[in-house]
């Protein structure tokens, strides 16, 4: 093989990237023709089949973009770890405890839009990523196979995210130290472990000291439940509700491509979420900066206003400091 098309992990993160949108269109289409139903029922498993098909259909995008070129395709975790799939080289062994023939990692996450998002978490530890892993959120809804006879409906993939895992643990991470959060230091565990043993470094605490994940330190175990299981939410893990926080969130989105995409994707699909983000004064000040004439307008008819005039306007929201 020339060493010029030599696949790294950065190459086929990109190529993983490009390839999704297509992968979801196809399973969009496959879906109306073989997984129409009646019901429509939540919390069907429905949103763990849509993870493993987006496997699927991305295999087949990357191995006809280039099939002479393409060494690599995704390969299914077969245990409970944490990761989803794994893209790794065609002619190599592949050991998942060594991460030999490993390219990068994927984790994958569905969240159904009418669904509580509390059932989608991101909460691995930062230090576990690779520098190319990627994360993958698919937003799915039950639609009609016919509009005009709603008797049979289908799983239809509404919205999707694909970046760096890396960029949106940072950005989760700033923003739980900004509420008040911490992160176990092994020099300083509150279950007193040797720093050369300890299991609990980098574990996240809330602000009353309790852990959010089931590995943290068992002294910080909730009063009624095993932990606070907070940490990590797809949605909540970027709301403020403080100055700091609110400089933090800010501070990413104008600095990082992946953290702004990610914060565009929740709020594109939580638009309330975005509303509350914002102050009505920085509300006004972006429309004034597009012209939209908003003398008199509530703070809800300014948005609708700018949103419906200008798709780009996240574009500005980023700007705000």
């Amino acid at each position: 093989m020339d060493l010029e098309t030599i696949v790294t992990p950065e190459s086929a993160a990109t190529a993983i990237i490009n390839a999704t949108p297509i992968a979801c269109r196809r399973i969009n289409k496959m879906s109306r023709v073989l997984l129409k139903t009646r019901g429509g029922r939540r919390g069907s498993g429905m949103g763990s089949l849509l993870e493993a098909l987006w496997g699927f259909y991305t295999n087949q995008v990357l191995s006809k973009v280039d099939p002479e070129s393409c060494t690599y395709e995704l390969g299914w975790f077969s245990d409970h770890g944490y990761n989803d799939f794994a893209c790794v080289l065609k002619d190599s062994a592949w050991n998942s405890d060594t991460r030999t023939g490993e390219l990068l990692r994927i984790e994958a996450k569905s969240m159904n839009a009418l669904a509580d998002e509390s059932k989608g978490h991101f909460d691995e530890l930062i230090e576990k990523l690779g520098e190319n892993d990627l994360l993958l959120i698919l937003i799915w809804t039950w639609e009609p196979v016919d509009t005009a006879v709603s008797q049979q409906v289908y799983p239809y993939i509404l919205d999707h995210f694909i970046g760096k895992a890396r960029s949106i643990a940072s950005l989760r991470d700033a923003l739980h130290l900004a509420r008040g959060g911490s992160f176990v230091d092994r020099e300083s565990c509150p279950d007193g472990c040797d720093p050369l043993v300890c299991l609990h470094h980098g574990e996240p605490l809330n602000a009353a000291g309790t852990r959010e994940r089931l590995l943290g330190p068992s002294s910080c175990r909730a009063a009624n439940v095993s932990y606070a299981a907070n940490f990590g939410g797809l949605v909540r893990m970027i709301k403020t509700d403080s100055e700091p926080a609110r400089r933090e969130f800010r501070r990413f989105r104008a600095n990082d491509d992946d953290a702004h995409a990610y914060i565009s994707f929740i709020h594109r699909n939580y638009p309330d979420e975005e509303a509350n983000q914002y102050l009505t004064s920085e509300w006004k000040t972006i429309a004034q900066d597009l012209g939209v004439e908003i003398k008199g307008l509530k703070k809800v008819d300014i948005i609708r206003l700018i949103r419906e005039r200008y798709p780009n306007y996240r574009e500005y929201l980023r700007l705000i400091s």
